[in-house]
């Protein structure tokens, strides 16, 4: 497992929801209609969240930064 750190920059988020699609258990579209970061709970993480993501969460989630239009999701390995 990698630790990741996903941030969205909801000054960028179009809310495109391509995010949505490809991980649903990751990203949902919050109230204000902007992405926001999902918890293993499935409770929102707001715009900024660290995983011990998985192999396939990681695949996920590089397939997300490259759908995104607006390029207002990024990964990174967390500290």
């Amino acid at each position: 497992m990698a630790k990741l750190t996903i941030k969205i920059d909801p000054y960028l988020c179009i809310s495109a929801a391509n995010c949505v699609g490809i991980a649903p258990g990751i990203f949902q579209i919050n109230e204000e209609g902007l992405a926001e970061v999902l918890g293993r709970d499935g409770t929102s993480q707001g715009y900024e969240h660290t995983l011990d993501a998985t192999a396939a969460e990681q695949a996920l989630l590089e397939e997300a930064v490259e759908s995104c239009p607006a390029r207002a999701i990024g990964i990174e390995p967390a500290d």
